[in-house]
């Protein structure tokens, strides 16, 4: 019986490939599962031209952030420090990334010794850098439509155009009935801070307790009402942490 070598060949060859993309599915059905309970998720990177890189992420909590900031910070001098948002950048990622796969190389690595970022290279680490940020962090239009809301709510109007998100009736609740105990402020994710940081600031200036609505009665003499709602309207669109460092020169009281 004669055999027909070149078909042969084309049979292996796709065997071979059949064997490779199911080493592939075998390889990302046995990675670690994730935990949603523990706020972890996946984040997925196409790089080059074949390789996809699964990068197994948490959300940080509050007082984990503020801890990366704080390692962040560097001095000049003995007067001046500035935010080194390169290291800040850094000591989150080094604590958020729980491990990596990339394929078709079926490469693994974990970060239980947290040190991984010293096994990548600066433009994977960017890469992850910015997909993460937009999972935790508000930007400035979520930050506005919630604050808007928050100052709609706490002034008694209707909500028109949306339902009142259910965080600001948490967060009058817990200022209703009682506050958290250590243990419990402890496990409240970075979002959730800033969300709740965003929905007290509305509820100050909704009911008239905000240093910017103060300062306006003390300074009344000094602005335009025109003015006014110029500010006010650019103050809306700021997200929490630019409206604080913002505020209190648009309404004309940081030269007093």
């Amino acid at each position: 019986m004669e055999i027909n070598d070149e078909f042969y060949e084309e049979e292996i060859d796709l065997f071979a490939e059949e064997s490779e993309e199911s080493s592939e599915e075998d390889f990302l059905k046995n990675l670690p599962p994730l935990r949603k309970k523990k706020n972890e998720f996946l984040i997925k990177i196409d790089w080059e031209e074949e390789d996809k890189i699964y990068i197994a992420v948490r959300e940080l909590f509050w007082h984990e952030m503020l801890d990366a900031e704080t390692q962040a910070f560097r001095m000049r001098s003995e007067e001046e420090m500035y935010l080194s948002g390169e290291h800040e950048r850094r000591e989150i990622l080094k604590k958020a990334i729980l491990w990596i796969a990339v394929i078709p190389s079926c490469e693994f690595m974990s970060n239980e010794d947290g040190q991984i970022l010293t096994k990548l290279n600066f433009d994977v680490v960017e890469a992850i850098w910015s997909e993460y940020q937009t999972y935790v962090f508000l930007g400035a239009t979520e930050a506005a439509a919630l604050y808007n809301s928050a100052v709609k709510y706490y002034n008694g109007d209707s909500q028109t155009n949306s339902p009142v998100p259910p965080m600001i009736l948490e967060v009058d609740i817990m200022l209703k009935f009682g506050g958290m105990s250590r243990k419990e402020l402890r496990k409240i994710t970075a979002t959730e801070m800033e969300k709740m940081q965003t929905i007290f600031m509305a509820r100050s200036e909704a009911l008239g307790l905000g240093t910017r609505r103060q300062t306006q009665f003390l300074n009344y003499d000094r602005r335009s009402a025109e003015e006014e709602e110029i500010d006010q309207s650019v103050l809306d669109t700021l997200p929490p942490s630019a409206k604080e460092m913002t505020g209190q020169y648009l309404s004309g009281f940081g030269d007093r």
